[in-house]
């Protein structure tokens, strides 16, 4: 597959088209996007992928390429520390290169939202019942 391909960055509300195989990191401060949500990355490893301080999320995780080992040991701490939802879509900028029409959020939010609370979930909730 080759030719361009549009990323737009949702929270910065920015459309752009990149060639196949374009690093998302690289396309990110390319166009003024910042993938680092604390201090603009002065903090970060520079695109190696040992930080994890570049992760977005991705709608299409297809629509970019494959793991590498790296980031793979990454996803994988990911998904036992956040919610199966919102792990699978998660990647780091700086490992992954684009292959397809992607919506990218950069500082994703990582925290589990009222949804998976088990009153809205419908999963039962233990009361505190009183023993007489």
């Amino acid at each position: 597959m080759s030719g361009m391909h549009r990323v737009h960055f949702r929270n910065e509300n920015l459309t752009v088209d990149v060639p196949t195989g374009t690093n998302l990191r690289t396309s990110c401060l390319q166009f003024g996007v910042d993938p680092y949500p604390v201090l603009g990355g002065l903090v970060s490893c520079r695109g190696k992928g040992f930080c994890g301080t570049c992760m977005v999320s991705v709608d299409e995780p297809s629509a970019l390429c494959t793991p590498s080992k790296r980031e793979a040991k990454f996803l994988k701490k990911a998904k036992a520390k956040y919610a199966p939802e919102v792990a699978e879509h998660l990647r780091l900028s700086c490992q992954a290169t684009v292959q397809g029409d992607v919506v990218v959020t950069t500082d994703p939010d990582t925290k589990p939202g009222w949804h998976t609370h088990p009153y809205y979930s419908g999963r039962p909730i233990h009361s505190w019942k009183i023993s007489e």
